[in-house]
């Protein structure tokens, strides 16, 4: 998985590119709108590959674009470090799913904060 988060208009939106070639699958998007009227969005790319890969990600919005890309290299399956990867990969997963929980939880504070102020 490849991810990248940023915060902006609620006008804005990723373009994902792997080796140049614009991508329509495996795109995951997950955003929270924030009171400032802007919104705060992760996304990432759930793929796999078998040699050396590029991915580039647009983010863009009226306010202006931005862009970042990661080169993803291939190593030989006998490498000593694959474990060290999996534990990587387990902890980021992971680490994402406490993003999102913790994300929910601070929409529902200020759903409520809001409520009572109103009263």
């Amino acid at each position: 998985d490849v991810y990248f988060k940023w915060k902006g208009p609620d006008d804005s939106h990723f373009v994902w590119k792997k080796n140049g070639q614009k991508m329509k699958t495996c795109i995951m998007e997950q955003s929270h709108i924030l009171l400032d009227g802007k919104v705060h969005v992760l996304s990432w790319v759930k793929d796999s590959v078998a040699e050396n890969t590029q991915y580039r990600c647009s983010f863009i919005s009226k306010a202006g674009n931005m862009t970042s890309e990661v080169l993803i290299t291939v190593e030989d399956k006998d490498t000593a470090g694959q474990d060290t990867w999996t534990k990587e990969f387990d902890n980021w997963r992971s680490a994402i799913s406490e993003h999102d929980k913790m994300m929910q939880n601070w929409r529902k504070k200020w759903e409520t904060c809001n409520k009572r102020n109103s009263l």
